[in-house]
């Protein structure tokens, strides 16, 4: 089990990083206060996000505050509570956002009718193939259809799907190389993968790619 840091150790940490960017430093306060990411994680389990998704939520959270708790101004006791709340809130964030697209997840769903007068679903105009309809949308230049689309993800599904398709100005890279980024199977990122993609599938995006692809 990690120590607690001191209120010293805290604030020296602190300086080191936002004032000398010193990596260690982050790392340290990133691992002494994990124990708050899984507190809270634990807390809103079985509410629509895995354990990993809830902890890299909070984790973005505690970074967020990190960068951003004035220790000039603010006595370094607050810095305790600074942080649950950015976490908790973090985290209530990322599901917020999930529960609002999690109506999504059907590709039965009925869009309108083709051309022909039949009723068309998500599944007929989107292809079973991923990687395709998105190598297909950035051909098209409607690259900014796919991002608008990642919005309706969690902060770790977007990583995923960028550093997947390369969407973040990088070479794409396989579900084994996401998997040793964040130090997990990949099973795992395949799993999380499908999910974000087929949340990606949102009625509000497909009548896009359905608009252009009428054209």
């Amino acid at each position: 089990m990690a120590k607690v840091l001191s209120l010293d150790e805290t604030k020296k940490y602190l300086i080191a990083w936002r004032e000398h960017a010193d990596k260690e430093a982050l790392k340290a306060l990133v691992i002494y206060n994990g124990g708050l990411i899984g507190f809270f994680a634990g807390k809103y389990l079985n509410k629509g996000l895995t354990f990993d998704e809830l902890q890299s939520a909070g984790n973005a959270g505690l970074i967020n505050a990190i960068n951003k708790f004035d220790y000039n101004e603010k006595a370094i006791e607050a810095f305790s509570s600074y942080i649950s709340i950015a976490i908790e809130n973090q985290i209530r964030y990322e599901l917020r956002k999930y529960n609002k697209h999690s109506q999504v997840l059907s590709l039965e769903q009925p869009i309108g009718q083709n051309k022909d007068g039949d009723e068309m679903k998500i599944e007929d105009i989107v292809s079973t193939d991923a990687e395709q309809l998105i190598k297909d949308v950035i051909s098209e230049m409607k690259i900014d259809i796919v991002r608008e689309s990642l919005q309706c993800l969690t902060s770790r599904e977007q990583q995923i799907i960028l550093l997947r398709y390369g969407l973040d100005d990088v070479h794409k890279k396989t579900q084994e190389e996401v998997a040793e980024i964040f130090g997990c199977s990949r099973y795992k990122i395949a799993k999380q993968e499908q999910k974000a993609l087929v949340k990606m599938r949102h009625p509000r995006n497909t009548k896009k790619l359905k608009d252009f692809i009428d054209e």
